[in-house]
């Protein structure tokens, strides 16, 4: 039992943090241990799981972890939160990406110094929110995880974002290493015309295996579901702006359920 997974999408504003706090609050209180990876510039897994302090915090932190020089064990920079632990971003990635480009074995950083490190003894899972940019950090992720779940707006710009990071990150990885996409999931979806062609496009396409079934067009039909995919709904933002799970600021909201079977697909043959 257990594997790591990241949430990537090269295109920002795709929902890609919300989707990874909140698998792994999922996985959390499915009874495992899991870790959230942030390695996100940006910080907004960090920020919003209420550890923004952590984001400019003096060393030991990530950025130890991910050197040349005498790296410190990655369980030092964890900090312990309420039902899952959090090793959170810093200020200094983009600095930290420019040492895994420039390091002979740099891409092999994550999964050496935190997922074989970290996985199997101190947590079940470990779920990284990776950065909404290709490049050296994101290959490092995903290289690190060796699996994959893709959030999607259901837009143009946000399916032309997947298109390009499978084109050019994801099929070069696999000529190298195993990755293996376990799902495309729409997220923040409201109800319209245009998501329903989206989706429909995707299962007509090879990607159509690994949409989730409560992402499917067939739920836009069914009188009793409330439409495919993650839909849109405010307690999401206002639990980011808390510090906050969705299931810990509204733990009756309607999309805890779909959450719940996005961790059942990444607990499926692990």
């Amino acid at each position: 039992m257990g594997r790591a997974v990241s949430v990537s999408l090269q295109k920002g504003g795709v929902g890609k943090t919300t989707i990874a706090i909140n698998l792994v609050d999922a996985l959390a209180a499915r009874g495992h241990d899991v870790l959230l990876v942030d390695l996100d510039q940006q910080g907004n897994a960090t920020e919003g799981v209420g550890l923004k302090d952590a984001y400019e915090r003096d060393s030991p932190h990530v950025g130890d972890v991910l050197t040349d020089d005498d790296p410190v064990d990655a369980a030092e920079t964890v900090v312990e939160r309420d039902g899952f632990d959090v090793l959170p971003a810093h200020v200094d990635l983009d600095e930290i990406e420019d040492r895994i480009r420039n390091s002979t074995f740099g891409m092999l950083w994550v999964r050496r110094r935190i997922v074989d490190q970290l996985l199997g003894d101190a947590y079940d899972y470990i779920v990284v929110d990776s950065p909404p940019s290709l490049g050296p950090l994101s290959d490092a992720a995903l290289i690190g995880t060796g699996s994959v779940i893709v959030p999607l707006l259901m837009s143009e710009p946000s399916v032309s974002g997947f298109e390009r990071m499978w084109d050019q990150q994801v099929v070069p990885i696999r000529n190298e290493v195993d990755l293996e996409l376990l799902a495309v999931v729409p997220n923040d979806l409201s109800g319209n015309n245009e998501e329903r062609r989206i989706i429909e496009d995707l299962e007509d396409s090879p990607f159509e295996e690994h949409l989730p079934e409560f992402c499917r067009s067939d739920e836009f039909d069914d009188p009793d579901s409330p439409g495919p995919g993650i839909r849109h709904r405010i307690a999401f933002s206002r639990a980011w702006r808390d510090g906050r799970t969705l299931r810990e600021y509204d733990p009756d909201n309607d999309m805890l359920d779909r959450l719940d079977r996005l961790a059942e697909i990444v607990e499926n043959d692990a």
